[in-house]
């Protein structure tokens, strides 16, 4: 029952930030734990108070400098965590449409060493996270 105990999980959201047909995407610094040096597409922790548009539309902020519209969830995804007690974190992903900038263009955090705006058919020129193209492709869809 809830009222007898509350469980405090960490829960992520992904961003797929598309604008002008293309994908934005960042390399991840050598300093990461998880997936050091891969190239993805954004996202994080959904804060206490926050729902999973507010988590979005903030990661896409902090890590990216980029204003989006949330178009809606395109999936769903755990992250392994091996060792504590919540063992996955899960985590929805959203295709976004980029509408503006912090800055012009997008902004690198502290978390990324690049980014760049990349067509689909150039996704296998990266190395991703396993699973990002496909991820990628899917959100895609629901831009159309």
């Amino acid at each position: 029952m809830r009222e007898g105990k509350i469980h405090r999980i960490e829960v992520h959201v992904a961003t797929i930030c598309f604008k002008a047909g293309k994908v934005l995407i960042a390399k991840r610094t050598q300093e990461r734990k998880l997936y050091p040096g891969l190239w993805e597409c954004g996202g994080g922790l959904v804060r206490p108070g926050e729902n999973f548009i507010e988590a979005v539309k903030r990661e896409a902020k902090d890590e990216l400098g980029v204003i989006v519209d949330v178009i809606g969830p395109s999936g769903t995804y755990e992250i392994p965590v091996p060792g504590s007690e919540q063992k996955k974190i899960p985590g929805l992903k959203f295709a976004c449409r980029v509408t503006g900038f912090l800055d012009g263009e997008p902004q690198l955090s502290k978390e990324h060493t690049e980014w760049k705006w990349v067509s689909l058919d150039q996704l296998d020129g990266f190395d991703f996270i396993p699973g990002i193209p496909e991820d990628v492709k899917e959100a895609y869809k629901l831009l159309r």
